[in-house]
């Protein structure tokens, strides 16, 4: 029987290193741990239907030293469900809805990240104090930090202005944000209820940390050119309003993250349509806070291993008095509890 094998390759390679003695520790987490893995699908034609076979398999080729585990094989059957996915969707006609790029062009910010990976990258997953694992949240908050970095470089073309931004990271967590936007020479602090064991390396290195409790409602930052809430929790309904009334040039970026309401409690979409899901429904509640003040919301869709990647941004003006509707905004939050 005649056969004619018809193959089709698709391959992907992470853009770490050019050699292959490229180590595991530079492949960010959310990679395979391989130089290139591929979806291969062969066909298998004959004279006869009934003798009709096709075959989709996964192709790798591994880092030197990295032994295929049960975690590699979990990635790879994930792999497997993403290809069936796709090509159930595209038959059905689906049409991408979730566009990167669209604030800071892809070249810039591969071209950021790759910098801040390599000058910022190794010594802090050595160093890391917490309990959280730092091959997640160093390589995702240098991912932040460089689309920021970006963003602000595009902004200071566009402005004919030479001098660096400054920033308040509202919620900061763990400090690790600011302490790259400090380090790449930006002026500004971060403030969290709780400090952080690994606060101090940060700041013997410049970064200026606070341990503070924030009442949203009052608090204002009139010199300052951006608020930052990266998955502030609570804070972030109150980021639109804190940098409305600090100042008319004040801009804001807020990453939701955890559903909490401007009272402090868990949002429980009164009233609200969810027709794509309870973070979308989430997002389009904290939209609604920047449009009442004053602010025209840009959506971007960040490139870090997290399904919260959505990125909110008010940096243009649509009302500069917007006084009514924060006040009433305050008036309904009732009683605010900041647990963060």
């Amino acid at each position: 029987m005649d056969e004619d094998l018809n193959e089709s390759r698709v391959i992907y390679t992470p853009i770490i290193s050019n050699s292959k003695e490229s180590s595991q520790e530079n492949v960010p987490f959310y990679y395979p741990k391989v130089f290139s893995f591929s979806y291969v699908y062969k066909e298998y034609n004959s004279d006869s239907d009934m003798d009709y076979q096709s075959q989709i398999s996964i192709e790798i080729i591994p880092l030197q030293s990295v032994q295929f585990t049960d975690k590699m094989k979990y990635a790879y059957k994930q792999l497997f469900k993403k290809l069936y996915k796709w090509c159930q969707n595209t038959s059905m006609g689906y049409e991408k809805r979730v566009h990167h790029d669209l604030l800071v062009p892809k070249e810039l910010y591969k071209e950021t990240y790759q910098r801040l990976k390599s000058k910022y990258a190794t010594e802090l997953v050595r160093n890391w104090t917490e309990k959280t694992d730092p091959v997640k949240f160093v390589f995702e908050d240098i991912a932040i930090a460089s689309w920021l970095i970006s963003l602000w470089e595009l902004e200071r073309i566009e402005q004919k202005s030479s001098k660096l931004q400054s920033f308040i990271d509202l919620g900061c967590g763990n400090g690790l944000l600011t302490f790259l936007l400090s380090s790449e020479g930006y002026t500004g602090f971060g403030i969290d209820l709780r400090k952080r064991k690994i606060w101090d390396k940060f700041i013997e290195k410049g970064a200026n940390l606070i341990e503070e409790t924030i009442q949203p409602n009052s608090i204002t930052y009139p010199s300052t050119d951006w608020i930052i809430g990266n998955h502030a929790d609570e804070l972030v309904p109150w980021i639109p309003i804190i940098a409305s009334k600090s100042s008319s040039f004040t801009k804001l970026m807020v990453i939701p993250c955890c559903f909490y309401s401007l009272s402090g409690s868990k949002y429980t979409f009164p009233n609200q349509v969810i027709t794509s899901g309870k973070y979308k429904a989430y997002q389009e509640y904290i939209q609604d806070i920047i449009n009442k003040c004053g602010f025209i919301t840009e959506i971007d869709w960040l490139r870090i291993p997290s399904t919260k990647n959505v990125v909110l941004v008010g940096r243009k003006r649509r009302v500069f008095d917007s006084k009514d509707q924060i006040d009433q905004l305050i008036l309904d939050a009732g009683s605010i509890i900041i647990r963060k």
